[in-house]
């Protein structure tokens, strides 16, 4: 019994120890003190804590292309600082090693205003991806820059481990609202054609 938890104990320390590691080889501390632009909107709950999927219209509203200057990342949250506040951005890692690490950082940022695409969308629709709105309508990247990050793809929950081109590759996104609740996305050939449960 006792051989057992030891080695369950080993076997946590050594997955930590990967973590830790895969985020030092990545490269991604060096950008700590770096300035860099969200490439999808964010929403701030209680103590400006940020998740990697957002909720549906609920939260202070950070809206894509906002500048950022990275306080400090760990395997954990990134903190950084953004229109005066500091916030936190948790859970925003895919998986293990140098390399998902970095796509996953840059999943949520950009290193320059133009990779974020503010200036790619359609126009009738700028005033409402830069209040967080979805409107029927609009292509898979100007949702996303609206209300960031779905909570999942209808197969998983959450979205955490899934690249950004696999979300975009899926036709049905949902957003989480308050008490548990779901709002549905449906797209169909790039497009949103449907809200559910608004």
């Amino acid at each position: 019994m006792c051989r057992g938890r030891w080695f369950i104990l080993f076997i946590l320390l050594f997955l930590a120890h990967l973590g830790c590691e895969s985020l030092k080889g990545s490269g991604i501390k060096e950008l700590e003190g770096q300035t860099v632009f969200n490439r999808v909107s964010f929403r701030a709950q209680g103590k400006n804590k940020i998740k990697s999927m957002n909720f549906f219209s609920a939260g202070l509203f950070i809206p894509p292309g906002t500048e950022c200057s990275i306080k400090a990342i760990s395997t954990k949250e990134i903190k950084f600082i953004a229109t005066g506040e500091t916030y936190t951005l948790t859970g925003w890692r895919i998986g293990y090693g140098g390399v998902n690490t970095r796509v996953s950082f840059y999943k949520f940022f950009a290193q320059n205003k133009q990779t974020v695409g503010l200036d790619k969308f359609n126009l009738d629709f700028r005033e409402s991806v830069l209040e967080g709105i979805a409107e029927v309508g609009m292509t898979k990247r100007e949702v996303l820059l609206s209300l960031g990050y779905p909570a999942s793809l209808g197969r998983k929950n959450p979205t955490t481990d899934d690249s950004r081109a696999a979300i975009l590759a899926d036709d049905n996104w949902y957003y989480l609202k308050a008490k548990g609740e779901k709002v549905l996305l449906k797209f169909q050939a790039g497009l949103l054609t449907q809200i559910v449960g608004q």
